[in-house]
């Protein structure tokens, strides 16, 4: 129904596959009414197996109810079939603890199975627009109580755990960041088309990327320096169009990919020479974490995790919703840009977000957290 819903989620799962048997069950409404009664997918790779199952989801008030009841009957029989037919894991990883947390306190429960959550979600961030402080009593009981119960939170980046420390509680954190699929995300000493310098936008284009002020500022700025120009990868709305439209640059200054694969996201992150986000919030982003391991310097906002991610050596951060101060970091980049070793950039990245270090750190983890029930 959504392709690129939870990707992350999955590129965890990759990742801890290398070094554990993953199994991993995701209980998905289905609103669109294709779904014919409860239907499973089940998907499999060495060490690693999903299952998904669809179900008819009600979009009615009283239909929420129901849903939940279906949801949830539907989430314990398949857990109920994994431990007939392969006995009891040894530990539950958790990803978004609502609402799946409930079911891994019910393991926990029933089992003695420990759990650990990671989480995504940007809803802890202040200039988010679904607020974690205007939830009701009973999303923020549930959340608590799952983070509470949990063997360990594992937040994708440092901001986060802190975050949910401060709003939901007090617990014991340990970083696991996001992972980039290294197979196809790498250096590249490929020569791109043209001589134009070519910044690069990737991403859903939801309110929190700020698309709109990343156009603003780059139709300005290539008046000044018409030898650039600007690739935007994923969909584009009515909106976004038509501003470009605007400006009198597409398909000339302004190009747009669509919605493309992860190889062929590869491909242009490594035939562009620096990545554009001015994010109003985020934790980690995968993007940013990919161009990096290409070897591209970014451009980025000062927000959630994002400074844990670039420093000095590959790329600039700038205040949120500045335009004056994007300008002026694509001009900084754009005139020192012999400043940066892409291939060390890569290297550098590589060697923090690959399936192996990744999977190897949640590895660690996981031993950890069974070394402890011993």
């Amino acid at each position: 129904m959504e392709p690129f819903n939870g990707d992350f989620i999955q590129r965890h799962a990759y990742a801890a596959a290398l070094y554990n048997d993953i199994y991993v069950i995701h209980v998905a409404g289905d609103v669109t009414g294709e779904a014919k009664g409860i239907e499973h997918v089940i998907n499999r790779a060495e060490g690693l197996t999903e299952q998904i199952i669809y179900y008819n989801k009600s979009t009615s008030w009283f239909g929420k109810a129901v849903d939940y009841y279906r949801w949830s009957s539907i989430f314990k029989q398949a857990i109920r079939k994994y431990i007939l037919e392969n006995g009891k894991p040894d530990l539950v990883h958790v990803h978004i603890p609502f609402k799946a947390g409930l079911m891994a306190i019910r393991i926990k429960k029933k089992y003695g199975i420990p759990f650990i959550v990671t989480e995504h979600w940007t809803i802890y961030h202040s200039a988010s627009q679904v607020k974690y402080e205007e939830q009701n009593a009973l999303f923020k009981s549930i959340l608590t109580r799952v983070v509470k119960q949990s063997d360990l939170l594992t937040p994708v980046s440092n901001d986060l755990g802190l975050l949910m420390n401060k709003l939901v509680t007090k617990k014991n954190f340990s970083v696991i960041e996001n992972v980039a699929n290294d197979q196809y995300f790498h250096f590249a000493d490929t020569a791109k088309p043209g001589f134009s310098f070519r910044f690069i936008h990737v991403s859903n284009m939801a309110y929190q990327k700020n698309v709109e002020g990343i156009i603003e500022c780059f139709a300005e700025f290539q008046q000044q320096y018409p030898a650039t120009e600007l690739v935007i990868a994923g969909h584009v709305s009515t909106t976004v169009k038509q501003l470009i439209d605007a400006t009198g640059l597409l398909n000339t200054k302004i190009f747009l990919k669509g919605e493309i694969n992860y190889s062929e996201v590869a491909v242009e992150l490594q035939q562009a020479d620096a990545l554009l986000m001015f994010s109003r919030f985020e934790n980690s982003p995968c993007t940013i974490i990919e161009a990096l391991c290409c070897g591209l310097p970014v451009i980025a906002t000062s927000v959630g995790g994002i400074p844990e991610l670039i420093d000095e050596s590959n790329g600039l951060l700038i205040t949120s919703e500045d335009n004056a101060a994007l300008s002026g970091a694509m001009e900084n980049l754009r005139m020192n840009y012999a400043l940066y070793n892409r291939k060390k950039i890569a290297e550098h990245a590589r060697g923090r977000f690959s399936y192996t270090v990744i999977g190897k750190k949640m590895d660690t983890i996981y031993n950890s957290i069974l070394t402890g029930l011993d």
